[in-house]
C-alpha cells in the first residue's frame, strides 16, 4: 500500500530544497564575482607595472622611432630565430643530449647533420635576412613617417589590445600562408620559386627560412600585411598598426613557430600543433600545407597525413605490446 506524504511536509521540503538551491546559487555568484574582481584587478596592476618597465626601457635605450622600429623588429627576429636555431642544429650536429633523440620524427635523418650542408642553408638564410628583411623594414618604416602613421610609443597598448591584435595577425597569417603555400606548389611554380625549401626532406630548424628570394617575398606577406598599415596614398584603410612592442612579439613568435615545426623532433610537451603535419609535408610535398591544419582539413588536404600518424600510432601501440611481452618472458 503506497503511503502519500501529507501536503504540509511535501510543502516544508520543497521549500527546504529551494532555500538551499538559492544559498549555493547565492555562494556561486558570489566566487564568480569575486574572481571577475581579482582578474580586473589583476589585469589592472599588470598593465600599470608594464607601463612602468616600459618607461624605464625607454629612459634606458631611449624613444628614437627609428632604432625601435627598425632595428629592434630585426632584433626580434634574429635572436629568437638564431638563438633557438642554434640550440637545434647543436643537438643535431652533436647528437647530445642521448634522450632527445627518442624525440625525432624521423629516426636516423641527420645523425650527425652535415656541416657543410648546414653552413650553405645558413648562407641562405642569411642572405633573406639582410639583403630582404631589413630593407623591407627599412621601406616601411619612411612610408610610416611620410604618411604620419607611425604609432605612438610612449605608452604600451592595453593587454587587451595587445592580445585582439595578435589573435588577429594569427587569423591572417593562418589564410594566407596557406593559400601562398599552396600557390608555391603549383607546378608552374614549384620547380623556381619552391623547390630549393624541400632540398630538406627531413627538415632542420634553420630551413625554416632557406628559401628563393621570391618564396621568401612571397611568404612574407601574409606574416607582414596584418602587422602594418595598408595605405592607399595618404589615407585609405588600416587593417591594423599595432604598438612596436606587439609587432616584437609577432615576429618573435611567428620564428620560434617556425623554428619548432621545422626541428625534426616532436616535444609532446609542447603546444598544438605538432612539428608532425610540417615534417610529413618535407617528406611527401603534397599534404599539411597550412601551420594549424584547419585549413587543410576543410579542404581535405590532411588525409594523408592523417593515415600515416593512424598506421605509426598502430606501428608503436604494437611495439609496445611486443616490448611488454618480451618482458614478461
Amino acid at each position: 500500500m503506497e503511503l502519500k506524504q501529507p501536503p504540509g511536509r511535501w510543502i516544508r521540503s520543497s521549500l527546504r530544497f529551494v532555500s538551499a538551491l538559492l544559498f549555493l546559487s547565492a555562494i556561486i555568484y558570489g566566487q564568480s564575482f569575486l574572481i571577475v574582481q581579482c582578474w580586473q584587478q589583476f589585469w589592472i596592476s599588470s598593465s600599470v607595472l608594464f607601463q612602468s618597465q616600459w618607461r624605464k626601457f625607454l629612459q634606458l635605450f631611449g624613444d628614437d622611432d627609428y632604432y625601435l622600429y627598425v632595428w629592434g623588429c630585426v632584433l626580434s627576429i634574429l635572436v629568437p630565430f638564431w638563438g633557438a636555431g642554434s640550440i637545434f642544429v647543436f643537438m643535431d650536429y652533436y647528437s647530445w643530449p642521448k634522450w632527445i633523440l627518442k624525440y625525432k620524427i624521423q629516426p636516423g635523418t641527420n645523425e650527425p647533420v652535415d656541416f657543410r650542408k648546414v653552413i650553405q642553408t645558413a648562407k641562405v638564410v642569411l642572405i633573406n635576412q639582410w639583403f630582404l628583411t631589413v630593407p623591407l623594414l627599412h621601406i616601411n618604416y619612411y612610408v610610416k613617417k611620410m604618411n604620419h602613421t607611425m604609432p605612438d610609443f610612449s605608452e604600451l597598448p592595453t593587454l587587451q589590445r595587445l592580445f585582439f591584435d595578435l589573435a588577429v595577425f594569427l587569423v591572417i597569417d593562418e589564410v594566407g600562408l596557406y593559400y601562398v603555400h599552396r600557390l608555391q606548389h603549383h607546378p608552374k611554380l614549384y620547380a623556381a620559386v619552391h623547390k630549393k625549401h624541400h632540398e630538406w626532406n627531413a627538415p632542420i630548424a634553420i630551413v625554416f627560412t632557406y628559401s628563393t628570394q621570391m618564396e621568401y617575398l612571397m611568404t612574407l606577406l601574409p606574416v607582414n600585411i596584418p602587422a602594418k598599415n595598408c595605405l592607399w596614398f595618404r589615407k585609405g584603410p588600416h587593417i591594423m598598426n599595432p604598438h612596436i612592442v606587439t609587432l616584437w612579439i609577432w615576429y618573435a613568435l611567428v620564428h620560434l613557430r617556425g623554428i619548432k615545426n621545422h626541428s625534426g623532433y616532436h616535444f609532446p610537451w609542447f603546444m598544438w600543433p605538432s612539428a608532425h603535419a610540417h615534417d610529413f609535408h618535407h617528406m611527401t610535398s603534397n599534404s599539411c600545407f597550412g601551420k594549424s591544419l584547419v585549413l587543410d582539413r576543410l579542404h581535405g588536404t590532411d588525409k594523408a597525413f592523417r593515415v600515416y600518424m593512424a598506421r605509426k600510432k598502430e606501428t608503436e601501440e604494437q611495439e609496445r605490446v611486443t616490448q611488454i611481452s618480451n618482458k614478461l618472458k
